[in-house]
């Protein structure tokens, strides 16, 4: 389904949603490395260090969900 606006429809659907929440996350869902790369790559993010948040693809699941609780 390449070529068929795809990702113009998240990014417009992310920019009228975006003051009704306080994260916006995008994941490569490619496959299962590149999903699991991009859960990693969150652990760094400032919020995620200051909650001791290990670079391991369960660990910021866990700590994205708990964001809902804020």
């Amino acid at each position: 389904l390449g070529g068929m606006g795809k990702t113009q429809i998240a990014l417009k659907f992310s920019e009228d949603i975006s003051s009704q929440y306080r994260y916006i996350f995008w994941v490569d869902a490619t496959n299962e490395d590149t999903i699991s790369a991009s859960l990693k790559g969150m652990s760094s993010f400032p919020e995620a260090k200051k909650a001791d948040v290990d670079g391991t693809p369960k660990a910021v699941l866990y700590w994205i969900a708990s964001l809902s609780k804020e």
